[in-house]
């Protein structure tokens, strides 16, 4: 009882804000299930994604399905131990078994400047488990560790989590097309550099970004095709900029010294087309997903090969995306919501790729205003 009268002025502001939106058949498919990201005018909107995924396979070059640890498992350990007066791994093979869980958040918000320009920024948080089981067939699992620590000087082998927070991004997103049934949106952004690197003594360690500054483009456009069908088109380029890093420049086995590199991460496209179909307030949607990047490159200020590093670096991905979305909006006008949230349900799989990992992504979004 003592809350009524907040969700009373609460609503009486919340009326104000979405006056635009009092009329639920004027409202398009993009706004009424939150597919363009626009904030209204003077105020602010906040969406949460929370994602899961693992994996133990991945493309390789050619473009076939290969264990994760393909490369490593089987290894002939023979004379590799490098500890001083430890005995060889004479006729020893590694037997490795690697799973990666990824865990990730990300807040996105905007502030409608304008009905058609909004000024907003993306956060990424992430947690990656590089879970490890590892045996050598002689049961010398000392000699390697000693030959990975005290020879190469890793950290001992075995299974890694890392956590923090992933590369921000700032920038706009500009409705310059708005029709009865079709509108069209440019984004520009910036992605800060500011995750941590990858460690070079640790060979299972997964950064929560690449710490790279990027530049982002994209064009949407969507458009009600009646029948309570949509389709929304996306085409977005990113542009990674060169920075410095500091790795071991060949083969992470017999490489010991560490270089700090010029690196200049390949500049990658993704496309998506997808197609909606609304029942009331739910959407279901079916979507293709193209990402492309091209290869890394690496420089070493004392001329040394680098193209350990850059070796299949350019990578292929095609995914689809199922979703099920349930908008609110309609819901807080009758008064049975005290605010209007937009909850997706998405799952993304890849199905063709080329230095890819066969991920599948668990995706829920929340999407608010206020």
């Amino acid at each position: 009882m003592t809350h009524r009268p907040f969700f009373r002025q609460f609503a009486c502001l919340a009326l104000l804000v979405f006056s635009p939106l009092l009329h639920a058949e004027e409202i398009p498919t993009s706004a009424l299930h939150a597919l363009d990201g626009m904030a209204p005018e003077g105020r602010w909107a906040a969406r949460l994604t929370l994602l899961r995924n693992s994996y133990t396979r991945r493309f390789d070059n050619t473009g076939h399905l290969t264990d994760l640890d393909t490369g490593y498992q089987g290894l002939d350990l023979s004379g590799f131990s490098l500890m001083p007066g430890g005995a060889p791994l004479a006729g020893a093979k590694l037997n490795l078994d690697t799973k990666i869980v990824t865990e990730y958040s990300e807040l996105m918000f905007g502030y409608g400047l304008t009905k058609d320009l909004t000024l907003g920024a993306i956060i990424p948080y992430a947690r990656t488990t590089n879970h490890v089981n590892y045996s050598v067939s002689n049961g010398a699992n000392a000699v390697l560790q000693g030959a990975l620590t005290a020879g190469l000087g890793y950290k001992p082998l075995g299974t890694t989590a890392s956590a923090g927070f992933g590369d921000p991004t700032i920038g706009l997103l500009w409705r310059f097309h708005k029709g009865e049934r079709d509108s069209a949106i440019f984004g520009f952004g910036v992605r800060l550099g500011l995750a941590r690197k990858d460690d070079p003594n640790n060979l299972l360690d997964v950064p929560p970004g690449d710490g790279s500054t990027d530049l982002r483009t994209r064009l949407e456009y969507f458009r009600d095709l009646g029948r309570g069908f949509d389709l929304r088109l996306l085409a977005e380029y990113q542009i990674q900029l060169p920075d410095h890093v500091t790795l071991r420049p060949g083969n992470p086995l017999t490489t010991v010294a560490t270089e700090r590199l010029k690196r200049d991460l390949g500049d990658y496209w993704e496309f998506d087309v997808e197609v909606g179909k609304s029942f009331g307030n739910w959407r279901y949607s079916a979507t293709w997903h193209r990402y492309q990047e091209g290869p890394d490159r690496y420089t070493s200020p004392n001329g040394t090969d680098t193209s350990f590093l850059s070796a299949n670096t350019d990578t292929l991905a095609d995914q689809y995306r199922l979703a099920v979305t349930w908008s609110g909006i309609k819901e807080w006008q009758a008064g049975r919501l005290p605010l209007p949230l937009i909850i997706k349900l998405e799952m993304q799989d890849a199905f063709r790729g080329r230095n890819f990992v066969d991920v599948r992504d668990i995706y829920l979004r929340v999407t608010s205003f206020f």
